[in-house]
């Protein structure tokens, strides 16, 4: 796979030597909080008279999502003086509010069968503060609504003070419009609609608080709308697949990879919308609706993941295209990340709307992720290098370059290391990190090679022969339309054994292959002007023409 980890390719044994530091750093670091802790259960002197816990609520009325949770318990189990108590009760007589309060329990109930619900409990606050940013009073949230005939009210909860301390009920607001809607829901037929459908043996039928004929219309609910979603989508992948060959013949839709999740979403989202409308128990949808919100939340990841998928592949395979592989490999790392986000907030929703509280665990999670981070400081530190490498290109796979005290081509830029191949053929693997902050000299972006050849005549020479030969060497250069400039040709002085006249020039070519070809060319044309004139170079005569042999001859 491109872009794979170095750390991926070695031997089992070899990783779980690197593995093994790591895990003891991360267990010292979940060590760290529980130390001060003990340490001060030894030195503290033992309290004089421990402190009484706090009251706590026994109906669990700490929280909006704590109130609507033992209201739809107790309407489930028909127990309506304990669903009473979630009620705000303080505007109606003492003597009054034991049957009253049982009344309205079962009237609440009624208008949130025929259409009513409760807000997803992903979205009720389960902290005693409720929501403070929600435009309401601080003390009061709501966490649903109910109709009656075509007119729907928010279904609100409001915070009271009780002998266990603050409490959330449903707010005397909602309660005083209860009667008033019920009264114009009697005669609408959204609300006795499965009455009108289903035998009377279906609806006297209790299962789990709930009419057996309600689960089976929920069941069936379920089905019809997972049929349409998939008539609907296979419909959809027809006009899909003729556009396509209409238009891009060679292209492939990413639809038909969308279609499996996208399937189960819209029946999801189709339940959830179709449900309170055909009257359907609110236990029965409550109960049944924690289960499409799971399934929901599932599909939705599946459909991120799918899309990251696709998107990430497209945009990988052309980055192989144009041959920026180092380019598709961090892409690749990106897309694993983000497929890996997308299953963490998955299952944090998941368990979430399952009632569970999931605030210690993503504390504990990021506790975590910073003792994973600092044992895994130096591979991070090897990713940021490499972006910042990929960023800034000072080299190229296949070029020839120089890196600290290392000469050779470089054969792979991966997300930890860079590998270079040196003029022995050995393989050297530098980390980013250090790749990064060495100087590196990067001989293949040169536009034009440095021609510098030294012409030692012999000290006998006459001045009228130097005279003539730079004359005929400026104009023999000058004629060579591979200099871009006409070379600089000039007498530097006088030596103790020799005259020496330097060449200062640049030759454009493409590559250094073809530099030394011109080179080679060229000084093989002095050295036959120089024997035409009769000329003798100083001793030795090799070494007196032409520059000292390169130690670093770097490839195209």
């Amino acid at each position: 796979m491109i872009g794979r980890l170095v750390f991926f390719r070695l031997p089992a044994a070899a990783r779980w030597r690197a593995v093994l530091p790591g895990l003891a750093f991360l267990a010292f670091l979940l060590c760290l909080p529980v130390a001060p802790a003990i340490s001060q259960a030894l030195t503290a002197p033992a309290p004089a008279e421990e402190e009484a816990p706090a009251p706590v609520d026994p109906y669990g009325r700490g929280t909006p999502e704590g109130t609507v949770a033992g209201f739809v318990d107790a309407i489930a189990n028909q127990d309506y003086e304990r669903a009473s108590v979630y009620l705000n009760l303080e505007d109606i007589p003492r003597s009054r509010r034991h049957k009253r309060g049982q009344a309205l329990a079962r009237q609440l109930q009624t208008l949130l069968d025929r259409g009513g619900q409760f807000l997803p409990r992903a979205t009720i606050s389960n902290t005693a503060t409720g929501h403070l940013d929600d435009e309401l009073d601080p003390k009061v949230d709501q966490v649903g609504t109910i109709r009656g005939g075509k007119e729907s009210v928010p279904l609100l909860v409001e915070q009271v003070d009780s002998e266990t301390g603050p409490i959330w009920v449903i707010a005397a607001e909602t309660l005083d419009a209860v009667p008033d809607l019920l009264a114009e829901g009697e005669n609408s037929d959204a609300a006795t609609l499965l009455e009108r459908w289903l035998p009377e043996p279906f609806l006297k039928t209790d299962v789990l608080g709930a009419p057996v004929g309600h689960w089976l219309a929920l069941f069936g609910l379920t089905l019809l709308s997972y049929l349409a979603s998939w008539l609907l989508i296979a419909i959809g992948l027809q006009i899909d697949a003729w556009w396509y060959r209409r238009r891009h013949r060679e292209a492939r839709s990413v639809f038909s990879t969308l279609a499996p999740p996208l399937r189960l979403w819209i029946a999801a989202v189709a339940v959830t919308f179709i449900a309170p409308r055909l009257g359907l128990s609110i236990v029965a949808r409550e109960l049944f609706g924690r289960v499409i919100q799971v399934v929901a939340w599932i599909a939705f990841a599946w459909l991120a993941w799918r899309v990251i998928d696709a998107i990430g592949g497209v945009i990988i395979r052309r980055l192989q295209q144009r041959g920026t592989g180092q380019i598709a490999s961090i892409a690749a790392f990106i897309r694993r990340l983000i497929k890996a986000v997308i299953v963490v907030i998955g299952i944090i929703a998941i368990f979430d709307t399952l009632g569970y509280d999931m605030t210690a665990g993503i504390a504990a999670l990021g506790v975590g992720g910073l003792a994973l981070a600092l044992g895994a400081q130096k591979l991070i530190e090897n990713l940021v290098a490499s972006v910042t490498i990929l960023a800034d290109q000072p080299v190229r796979v296949g070029e020839f370059c120089k890196v600290g005290d290392t000469m050779g081509t470089i054969e792979e830029l991966g997300i930890r290391s860079t590998k270079i191949r040196t003029l022995d053929q050995t393989l050297v693997v530098i980390p980013n990190s250090d790749f990064a902050a060495k100087q590196i000299e990067n001989y293949s972006r040169r536009g034009q090679f440095w021609f510098h050849p030294m012409i030692n005549l012999h000290q006998e020479t006459s001045p009228e022969q130097v005279r003539l030969l730079l004359e005929r060497l400026r104009t023999l250069l000058a004629k060579d339309s591979r200099f871009p400039e006409p070379p600089r040709v000039r007498l530097l002085g006088v030596g103790n054994d020799r005259l020496p006249i330097e060449i200062f020039s640049y030759v454009l070519v493409p590559d250094y292959d073809a530099f030394l070809a011109v080179q080679e060319e060229v000084t093989l044309q002095i050295l036959d002007l120089v024997a035409e004139l009769g000329l003798r170079l100083a001793p030795p005569t090799f070494s007196s023409l032409g520059p000292a042999p390169s130690s670093r001859p770097p490839a195209g």
